[in-house]
């Protein structure tokens, strides 16, 4: 029988957060193809990557169960898609969760709430680059979250001594006071 959904909580991460987001991506990096980095970033690296989002306002926020909202299950903010003026309101967004944590709504969680975040701003499209198109987690989730996936990047990333597909996925997000 499947573990029921725990109940998720999802706030803006601070600075306070970084060490857990920082434990969380560098498992990612160290395990998998979803984020084509090498090496865990150092906590001082993470800041400074989270300082460049908040500081823009834009989404960087934090799951976390409800009993202790001091504990990140998972992750998730968006950027610019490109930095040139024509893709302002075209941004990507990056999830993930902890080990231990997958199944249980944190994903699904973090990134609505990401979306909604992005509405707000009047962003328009919201692109997803997904390492690895054996990345059924990620790809699930981003179809469930109305993601439709619009192309594949074919052996583009090298990790783990094999080549990695990126799978692109988008969605479309309504136009600021639509109903």
């Amino acid at each position: 029988m499947p573990m029921p959904e725990a109940q998720i909580v999802v706030r803006p991460c601070f600075e306070q957060d970084l060490e857990q987001v920082a434990l969380i991506y560098g498992h990612h990096v160290t395990v998998g193809a979803g984020s084509l980095e090498y090496d865990p970033p150092s906590v001082n690296e993470m800041r400074e990557r989270w300082s460049r989002i908040v500081g823009k306002g834009w989404p960087y926020l934090v799951a976390c169960p409800q009993d202790d909202i001091t504990r990140i299950a998972g992750y998730a903010y968006a950027a610019p898609y490109r930095e040139r003026a024509g893709y302002a309101r075209c941004f990507e967004d990056s999830v993930y969760v902890a080990p231990g944590w997958e199944r249980k709504g944190v994903g699904f969680s973090a990134l609505a709430h990401t979306l909604m975040e992005l509405e707000s701003l009047d962003v328009r499209q919201v692109v997803a680059v997904i390492g690895g198109s054996d990345n059924a987690a990620s790809i699930a989730l981003h179809a469930k979250c109305g993601f439709s996936h619009v192309g594949t990047l074919w052996g583009v990333g090298w990790k783990f001594g094999r080549w990695h597909d990126v799978i692109l996925m988008q969605r479309e997000l309504l136009p600021k006071g639509s109903p």
